[in-house]
């Protein structure tokens, strides 16, 4: 082995080996949608093929997910961020429409068990006669994507990335747009961070957010991720990002945001959450809180709808400092007529 390799050189070589056999067989420049997925890709093949005007690569949709692992990972994120910045602002339109990156390669494992489309319909409010076919639409538990802090890379504005990639890239991530992250919302907003939490609906109070939901052919097209997984019988972008209809033919509602912009607004169980313009930060408590809130009389009285509640420190998976909605689950959790 040569000792002047680099580390990416080192594990770009058996990729590129592959490439160099499918170029000799006159494959490579036909593939349009290319998946790597768990695979040693690097951010130097990475590049090759969003930058590549000598027409080796035609690739319009690209997976290359779970497969930065050699470098550190701020590093590794930041040079990411910058090709896709260089692959956009680049003279010649890229090729590249389509990057899945931070999306699960397995979206059902996100889910909890094999009854999960029982257990999705039960926490939809209103009457159960519609659920959304993809988990970006599902109110899901765990983050959805990769926890990746985006706000402080040095050099790079990836606020400014995404609207410049508006029309010609889309992506397997969304920004949060929850008003933590607005200027004017906060005096001092904090860092800009992925959407890794679907919601599945809006506000448990006024049924919508203070940002707003994204909407396929209504909102901007970055406040729309694409959907997994990446479709293998066609090269159409649109297929790739474009929700299945509702059975009324409008398209679902987007609700997703980072887990600070959700951390304590949400119910442990039904995971209704509540809104910025429907509660304060101290007044969350009147829609979603803890058992020991209610017992230290945190809680108004007004919002305990006449429950009396009392825990013997066996409720299941709830325990006193899990935070529940008052409405439903804290009394069925807690909850003594």
């Amino acid at each position: 082995m040569d000792e002047a390799l680099t580390e990416e050189e080192f594990f770009s070589g058996p990729l590129r080996g592959i490439f160099y056999h499918l170029t000799q067989q006159n494959i490579l420049q036909n593939v349009t949608t290319l998946i790597l997925d768990r695979m040693a890709v690097t951010t130097d093949i990475l590049g090759e093929i969003m930058l590549d005007t000598t027409g080796e690569f035609n690739v319009r949709i690209l997976s290359v997910r779970g497969c930065f692992k050699f470098n550190y990972p701020y590093d590794d994120t930041r040079r990411i961020f910058q090709l896709i910045k260089s692959a956009i602002t680049q003279p010649t339109p890229p090729r590249l429409k389509a990057l899945y990156l931070f999306g699960t390669t397995n979206p059902l494992l996100y889910l909890n068990d094999a009854n999960w489309r029982t257990e999705a319909l039960q926490l939809l409010p209103g009457p159960a006669t519609y659920l959304p076919e993809d988990p970006w639409y599902l109110p899901l538990q765990k983050n959805f994507c990769q926890i990746v802090s985006v706000g402080n890379l040095l050099g790079v504005n990836v606020e400014k990335i995404f609207e410049d990639a508006e029309g010609a890239m889309k992506f397997d991530f969304i920004l949060c747009r929850g008003p933590n992250h607005n200027p004017g919302f906060l005096e001092r907003p904090i860092n800009t961070e992925l959407a890794n939490f679907p919601l599945g609906f809006g506000c448990m109070n006024c049924g919508t957010s203070p940002e707003g939901p994204g909407v396929y052919g209504k909102t901007p097209s970055g406040w729309l991720p694409l959907l997994a997984p990446p479709p293998i019988t066609t090269g159409s972008i649109e297929a790739a990002w474009r929700p299945p209809k509702k059975p009324d033919g409008t398209y679902p509602e987007l609700y997703a945001r980072c887990q600070t912009c959700i951390q304590y607004r949400r119910c442990l169980r039904c995971r209704c959450w509540i809104c910025e313009n429907c509660a304060s930060d101290n007044e969350i408590t009147n829609f979603i809180a803890r058992y020991a809130d209610i017992e230290a009389g945190i809680v108004p009285t007004e919002y305990l709808h006449g429950v009396v509640y009392d825990w013997d420190g066996s409720s299941g998976l709830c325990g006193e400092y899990e935070r529940l909605c008052l409405r439903k689950c804290m009394a069925e959790a807690f909850g003594h007529m």
